[in-house]
């Protein structure tokens, strides 16, 4: 009798001391914050990797602490970060069979600086002759210069540049520093490049009868099958793209250490030497060589591809110092749980343990919020802080009818079904047309778990400066099986729709173990099959698999979840050229049309171009059909009444981030993207006599 007893007055007093307990925490909680935002989640505290977040909460206290180089502003436009200004220009290097022609050859460029001045015509800027090189720096990574004033010095004693691809099956990077080490031939190698751990490419100036011979020995010892080596090409010269980013003066890391260009490239090279799937991956790739120039106030990047596109790798890429990654050359999950690298951003981590999380603005006087998280919070806890009024943001909602409170953060990706165009039924272009019109995209948002937006037909991320945001088309039934009808594809007794030959009929590939996926897929056959279509739906147990029948083009359809990147390189997706198996063209549209759209578009470094070839490119592409958008996925957090926002709007609120709780209500717009990357020549050194300021800096 006595246990019961207590227990029975026990309960309730055990329920009384938590309650008080969890009152005395959301009090200190508000009491800690001092103008400042209390979050209660009920997930565990996050690790803070800045590169690879897990939650959309995770990749925004990041951005709280972490700056990069170059920003997406909230209007969708390139704004700076770290990095004030940068540029694109083009160098160029000739080799010469020794200093004295290089010379000649400088002299010979040199005269074209007269009354009618050639260099400005030709947005050359410089010409500097290092021992038997003849460097040539143009202003216009574009500029029809290159070839005329490489015509001038081409009669001279040039070198050959020859370009090789060495390949082998186990891991070739040890040898090669064996080589480069002891070889007398590793003098002709004037650029390395390695893709993989089994392959790379050299640049080699000048010929050599041994230089093959010495690359065998070397790569050849110790191996049952010998290296590879090919040659790719040659050329007169060697041209390379180059970005240039001044670093923003005055800039430190939260432990008061200024910000210098060999953080940055730092930074990048860590990247460069990690398979972290980032985003625009292949653009890091093709950084030939960095450089911290200029006392480390500059950045020089080459690259070993024209690819406009190159510079958004660089954009929302958090920069870390460079000695903490000295210090961790190979970080994991925990170093940056106990030993977190310091941030340029807005804000530090003040304190952090396993349920507690506290930021705290840099600058004091910048008048910014204090973010103070509580993690593993119970449903208890998290009623009590309502209750009292001491906390400020709840993520996720509870409650999704109080509208007003709810808060959805951007997109980071949307489900869309790519149709396998060599299929012998989805290869027809009105059969994709009458599925997108078939499918009810309302009633899979509004049958489906979490929280759904309407996805436009645009090929690319929505809220860019180039985005066309294209319209989705609308249900239409009827019309979708008059399309059919009218194709000679009538439907029969059974109600699926045929022709004279085959019937409308396809297999759904579907990623395995995801509600999402199988419940949209459940939808999708069932609104199809009132179209006419019988789908099968065909389950891919893990990633791998999925990846090998996507690269190996075994599927009819496959619902897929697409990333959003701040990129217009849309090549990887629909450029014939990558339509062969293996390559990334998984739907198989192969048009010469859109490939030559395609190729401008990527190789357009001028930001103000972009959206009129974005806009050419889907005025070609969309009518084909090749991929049906569906919706696009996002978090939601309710705010409470206690939260200060700068800008106050009833309803939900949609593009909401924690950094909009750090700008001020009169905050101007953010520039379009082109006003704030320029950098007139005026600002740098002053050219040769005769050169024209460079005015527009190309993307």
């Amino acid at each position: 009798m006595i246990l019961p007893r207590i227990l029975t007055l026990g309960f309730p007093l055990l329920v009384a001391a938590v309650a008080w307990w969890s009152v005395q925490e959301s009090r200190r909680s508000h009491a800690d914050r001092t103008d400042g935002v209390v979050v209660m989640l009920p997930q565990t505290a996050p690790v803070l990797h800045p590169f690879l977040p897990a939650t959309e909460v995770e990749r925004e206290i990041a951005e709280l602490v972490h700056e990069p180089l170059i920003r997406l502003g909230t209007e969708g436009t390139l704004q700076p970060g770290l990095a004030e200004y940068w540029r694109w220009t083009q160098d160029v290097t000739c080799w010469f069979v020794d200093e004295a022609a290089a010379k000649k050859a400088q002299e010979l460029l040199q005269a074209q600086i007269g009354e009618k001045n050639r260099w400005a015509e030709w947005r050359l800027s410089s010409a500097r002759v290092l021992e038997n090189r003849l460097l040539l720096s143009f202003s216009e990574p574009n500029s029809a210069g290159v070839r005329q004033a490489f015509e001038l010095i081409a009669s001279q004693d040039l070198k050959p540049v020859v370009f090789w691809r060495i390949e082998r099956t186990s891991p070739l990077r040890k040898s090669w520093e064996r080589f480069m080490a002891e070889s007398s031939q590793a003098r002709l190698v004037q650029r390395v490049w390695f893709d993989g751990a089994n392959a790379c490419e050299i640049v080699v100036a000048g010929e050599s009868p041994r230089l093959l011979e010495d690359l065998h020995h070397f790569l050849d010892s110790g191996t049952t099958e010998p290296a590879a080596i090919n040659p790719l090409g040659e050329v007169g010269a060697l041209s390379e793209p180059v970005l240039d980013l001044d670093i923003r003066p005055g800039q430190h890391w939260a432990d008061g250490t200024p910000v210098t260009a060999e953080d940055a490239r730092a930074t990048i090279d860590f990247l460069r030497g990690n398979e972290w799937p980032l985003p625009n991956r292949e653009a890091l790739g093709n950084i030939q060589t960095t450089e911290a120039q200029e006392n480390g106030s500059r950045l020089h990047i080459s690259f070993r591809r024209r690819q406009g596109t190159a510079l958004c790798v660089l954009v929302n890429l958090p920069m870390l110092p460079a000695a903490w990654l000295r210090q961790h050359p190979a970080p994991q999950d925990s170093d940056f749980v106990a030993h977190a690298p310091p941030g340029a951003g807005t804000h530090r981590i003040a304190v952090r343990d396993s349920r507690t999380l506290l930021l705290t603005p840099v600058q004091k006087d910048k008048n910014l919020p204090r973010f103070l998280f509580n993690f593993i919070a119970s449903p208890l806890m998290t009623q009590i802080g309502v209750r009292t009024h001491t906390v400020d943001i709840l993520w996720p909602a509870e409650d999704r009818t109080r509208e007003e409170q709810l808060r959805y953060t951007p997109p980071r990706q949307r489900l869309v079904v790519l149709w396998n165009t060599r299929h012998e039924v989805l290869q027809h272009p009105f059969c994709r047309e009458a599925l997108t019109l078939a499918t009810d995209c309302d009633e899979l948002i509004r049958s489906l778990p979490g929280r759904l937006g309407r996805a436009d037909a645009s090929l690319f991320a929505p809220g860019l400066w180039f985005s066309t945001h294209a319209k989705s088309q609308p249900f239409q039934l009827e019309h979708a099986r008059q399309i059919l009808a009218d194709a000679g594809w009538p439907r029969d007794v059974e109600g699926i729709a045929r022709s004279a030959r085959q019937s409308l009929q396809f297999t759904l590939l579907v990623p395995g173990g995801d509600e999402l996926h199988t419940r949209a897929a459940d939808l999708l056959v069932a609104q199809w099959r009132r179209l006419g279509a019988k789908v099968q739906v065909e389950f891919a147990p893990d990633a791998l698999t999925l990846s090998q029948r996507l690269h190996e083009h075994r599927f009819d359809a496959v619902l897929l979840d697409q990333r959003f990147e701040v990129s217009w390189d849309q090549r990887p997706w629909w450029h014939s050229s990558l339509a062969k198996p293996g390559g990334t063209n998984f739907c198989g549209i192969a048009d010469p049309q859109i490939d030559l759209k395609l190729d401008a578009l990527a190789a357009e470094f001028d930001p103000d171009q972009v959206p009129k070839r974005v806009r050419e490119l889907e005025a070609s592409l969309l009518p084909m059909h090749p991929m049906l958008t569906l919706f696009t996925t996002h978090d939601e957090a309710a705010a409470m009444p206690t939260l200060r926002e700068p800008v106050s709007a009833p309803g939900p609120v949609s593009d909401w981030t924690l950094q909009t709780l750090t700008l001020s209500a009169k905050s101007p717009p953010s520039a379009p993207a082109i006003k704030l990357q320029l950098r007139s020549r005026d600002e740098e050194p002053p050219p040769a006599p005769g050169i024209k300021p460079q005015m527009r800096l190309p993307e």
